[in-house]
């Protein structure tokens, strides 16, 4: 399982490629195929360009990104995401979500789970809405711990892996539905 937590840790004292080149080692891929793979990550994130910078010399998005791939490359298609849109600006949440589709769609067996606050840029990437929320004792007060309050099936509502999704009324609807539901939680 690849984790990106929220701070996008890297290793300081390594190259972006230096990063990527650890954790494809540690993923078991044999020596001599292990800078092509990194190399490919590279191309496929747009970071061909800063293989030889180190964490402190990139912006966030692009430690992000190499964050993400470091963990594509040590994982067995399973990604979490820890509030992947935490301190970004609006250009780059779009362009994280269009990053994630893509990681999506590279393999079928490719599995996302994102952990986020932010309900529309998470429901547009989705196709499956969690919502978490606490149980309360007899005096209302929450019992400590968290599970699957709402479950949303976004390809049944016809709202997933849909281009300008963000754009339609029934995918408003759908946020301001979840909105409500934190009134409740």
């Amino acid at each position: 399982v690849g984790v990106v937590q929220q701070s996008y840790p890297l290793f300081s004292h390594r190259s972006v490629m230096g990063n990527l080149m650890v954790a494809a080692a540690r993923k078991g891929i044999p020596a001599a195929e292990q800078k092509s793979k990194c190399e490919e990550m590279l191309a496929h994130f747009g970071l061909q360009g800063h293989a030889n910078k180190f964490p402190a010399e990139l912006s966030g998005g692009q430690r992000q990104r190499v964050a993400i791939a470091q963990q594509l490359l040590c994982s067995d298609h399973f990604l979490l995401l820890d509030e992947p849109f935490s301190g970004l600006d609006i250009i780059m949440i779009e362009k994280v979500c269009e990053l994630l589709r893509s990681i999506a769609a590279l393999h079928e067996h490719n599995t996302i789970i994102v952990v986020s606050h932010d309900i529309e840029s998470t429901a547009s990437i989705a196709d499956t809405l969690w919502v978490m929320g606490r149980d309360r004792d007899d005096k209302g007060e929450p019992i400590p711990g968290s599970k699957i309050k709402h479950t949303y099936n976004l390809i049944e509502r016809g709202l997933a892996w849909q281009e300008n999704v963000m754009a339609r009324r029934d995918f408003h609807e759908l946020v301001d539905e979840v909105r409500s539901l934190f009134k409740t939680l």
